[in-house]
Order: C-alpha cells, then sequence, then structure tokens
C-alpha cells in the first residue's frame, strides 16, 4: 500500500457543518502539533508580544477534540510527525473547517511536498501554507495576521 492510499484510507470525513464552523470566531490561539519543541518556541516568542496563546499538542494527541473545544484560529505542523504526519493533520482540519489557516513545513522532499499538495486538493482545503523549514519572523508575523484576521480575533495588518 503506497502513502497516500494509507493517507486517503483514513476513517476522516469531513462534516456536515464543516462550513459553518469556521463562521463563528476563533480564538487568538494557535495550536502547534509537534513531538518536541523546535517548532512552537520561535512562534511562542512572537505570539507573547501579540497577545495569542500557543497551544503544544503531541502528535498522538487528538487534533479533533482541540479543534472543537478551543476554537484556534490556526494550526501548525511539522509533515514528519510521529503520532500523525502533517497529512493527517490536514485532513483533521478539513474534517473540521476548511477554511481554517494552517502552516505545514513540509522539509526539502518534492515527494513530500506533492502528497501535501494532493491532500490540499482532495480535501479542498483554501487556507494551507507550506514551508520547507520554519521562516524568519516577517514570515512568522504575516501568517500570524493572515490567521487571525481571517479568524476574526485580531485585526492588526502586516505591511
Amino acid at each position: 500500500m503506497t502513502y497516500m492510499e494509507k493517507a486517503l484510507s483514513s476513517r476522516i470525513t469531513p462534516q456536515d457543518n464543516s462550513e459553518d464552523s469556521g463562521r463563528e470566531a476563533r480564538e487568538p490561539l494557535i495550536v502547534v502539533v509537534e513531538d518536541g519543541i523546535d517548532l512552537s518556541e520561535p512562534f511562542r516568542v512572537i505570539c507573547e508580544c501579540l497577545g495569542i496563546e500557543v497551544q503544544r499538542m503531541l502528535s498522538k494527541d487528538d487534533l479533533g477534540r482541540v479543534l472543537r473545544d478551543r476554537r484556534p484560529m490556526a494550526v501548525i505542523a511539522a509533515m514528519d510527525g510521529a503520532g500523525q504526519d502533517g497529512c493527517h493533520v490536514l485532513m483533521t482540519i478539513a474534517a473540521y473547517d476548511r477554511s481554517m489557516p494552517a502552516l505545514l513545513i513540509t522539509g526539502p522532499d518534492p515527494v513530500l511536498l506533492g502528497a501535501v499538495d494532493a491532500v490540499e486538493e482532495l480535501w479542498e482545503l483554501t487556507s494551507v501554507e507550506k514551508w520547507q523549514d520554519t521562516l524568519g519572523v516577517g514570515a512568522m508575523v504575516d501568517f500570524l495576521f493572515r490567521a487571525g484576521r481571517k479568524g476574526g480575533c485580531i485585526r492588526l495588518m502586516s505591511v
């Protein structure tokens, strides 16, 4: 069984209200799905200045429950999570709200980037950003401002 067949055979299915869940305001919160702290720490420093909470969760934890309970403005994840990979994270987001901003750190492998593109298209996700590695402060702030504006919880704009 190939990687994409495994990913697409997942039991995650879009909910009937997945289009409606994004209409209510989201919280000024980002959820970082990771197994270490390398991804959340750079964002934590910036988010403290902006009044945005950062919730770190392990890749084996239930992202769907966190999305429903906390209503974050964005999700950030690495492609190579031990409990769930980036494609699984994207499918969970799609089941909750296809328009939710997501940032996926893919790494340099073009095959993985192609898998992410396929999941993004198949699950009709509209706000996925893909970075090979964490970028500088400007790119992180730009992502956070756009996610906050889309979620109705931050009114700042990057210039």
